[in-house]
């Protein structure tokens, strides 16, 4: 291994933008995996270090560094090196490492090698904090992982099984991965097209949301297409076969939905607990809440469970060239690869979405807007598309008062994750979910 001056890392550490663990002191960082890589100018180690704290539970990383007279230095500050790391991709390299090795995988066949330039141009990505965004030759961005997890990472997984089992297109191609196998294996590196001038779909929402008054139709037949392009997704997913165990669907059971009924009786009688005392309407409303999330448990079992996008709103979706792509399918971060590769019902992504209209109008009001009554317009115009390009799906319930009292269960249950969100991160926007809370009404 390059030599690394290791006591001077948990102060490298802490001044990195994307370490989590800047709050809490560190008791001491050892590396538990390593390789040298060596391409041209640029030598450089890909360490893994394990970080442990005074208090609280160990975390990984994934250092690229060169030496330095301060001890270490960030490689991925050479354009050498980050061209050397998409090399390892691209050519579907491996390099021995002291534990196991590293190797990378390549899926987009030569064509998704065409255009691209020599020698690559590198940009970097500012926008990211817990991960290393670079665009070559604006043609590919490749995502250095920096915290690290143990497993199959869900946003590798998903992507190779799209690019290679599907014919779903609606999302920026995986081409390709780089991660490290043995005791400390992990998904390390992802490579995807990239995509020039697109607009992330919140963006373009609070856009077009600012200026429409009424929503027109063009914009109303974006939203339609938008949920056939999520129902396209799930169609893609509902088409797994027989022998790939991790996409298959399953039948959901009644225990499926008692299960996820419970659970989100228990979150609610968390969240009131925590929200009630300063929002006291919430209190009147605590029998009807939990007779929404029960009435899960009642619906008779049809469908299926089948992967998931697991954060799906507008900030996942991206506008380009009149057409919408659907992304970042690593799930919910605060959430363990394990769990974010269950199967579940797919309504529990339309719910998602559906609430990202509500947060878009109340976002326009908050800046001095007045509320117009969009955000039901939007909603029936994003169901509608859903529900045509689904038409028929095994993935679905088979009735529509099924689908309702499910999808109204998963409602409440992202609404009261987003309390506990802004209670905890910004007590000024909590009333958002609150008053969608009070809104709720009973079902006919």
């Amino acid at each position: 291994m390059t030599t690394l001056d290791l006591t001077k890392l948990p102060e490298y550490l802490k001044s990195q933008r994307w370490f989590a663990g800047k709050a809490w002191p560190i008791k001491h960082v050892t590396v538990v995996d390593h390789a040298n890589v060596s391409a041209g100018p640029c030598s450089m180690s890909l360490a893994v270090v394990e970080v442990m704290y005074e208090l609280g539970q160990p975390e990984r990383y994934l250092l690229p560094v060169k030496p330095s007279v301060d001890g270490v230095r960030d490689a991925l500050e050479d354009d050498d090196c980050l061209r050397a790391l998409f090399d390892l991709i691209r050519d579907g390299a491996q390099l021995p490492s002291a534990s196991g090795r590293i190797v990378g995988e390549w899926i987009g066949g030569p064509e998704g090698l065409l255009g691209l330039p020599s020698p690559l141009a590198v940009r970097r990505l500012m926008v990211e904090q817990s991960n290393t965004s670079i665009v070559l030759g604006e043609k590919v961005i490749v995502k250095i992982i920096r915290k690290l997890e143990a497993g199959v990472n869900p946003e590798h997984e998903v992507g190779r099984f799209l690019a290679t089992r599907t014919s779903f297109r609606a999302t920026p191609a995986l081409l390709g991965a780089l991660r490290l196998e043995g005791a400390a294996g992990a998904t390390l590196a992802l490579a995807h097209r990239f995509i020039p001038n697109a607009v992330d779909g919140w963006k373009y929402t609070l856009d077009r949301l600012r200026v429409e008054r009424p929503l027109g139709d063009t914009f109303l037949d974006e939203m339609a297409d938008l949920g056939a392009r999520l129902g396209d997704l799930h169609r893609a997913f509902g088409s797994a076969p027989p022998d790939d165990a991790a996409f298959v669907p399953e039948p959901l059971l009644q225990e499926d939905l008692q299960r996820w009924s419970a659970s989100i009786v228990g979150e609610l009688g968390v969240t009131l607990a925590e929200a009630g005392r300063l929002h006291t309407d919430l209190e009147g409303r605590r029998e009807r809440l939990i007779d929404y999330a029960k009435r899960l448990a009642q619906v008779s079992p049809s469908g299926q469970k089948i992967r998931i996008h697991g954060d799906m709103h507008l900030g996942q979706v991206l506008r380009a060239n009149d057409q919408w792509l659907i992304f970042d399918f690593e799930g919910e971060p605060a959430r363990s690869f394990t769990a974010r590769r269950e199967k579940y019902s797919p309504l529990r992504d339309v719910a998602g979405m559906l609430r990202s209209f509500d947060y878009a109008e109340a976002t326009v009001a908050l800046e001095g807007g007045a509320p117009r009554g969009r955000v039901g317009p939007s909603r029936d115009a994003f169901l509608e598309g859903y529900r045509k390009a689904t038409l028929g799906a095994a993935f679905l319930p088979a009735d529509a008062a099924s689908f309702d009292a499910m999808l109204r269960a998963f409602e409440l249950e992202k609404l009261l994750y987003e309390v506990r969100y802004e209670m905890q991160n910004r007590p000024d926007w909590v009333r958002i979910p609150v008053e969608a809370l009070l809104r709720m009404e009973e079902s006919p």
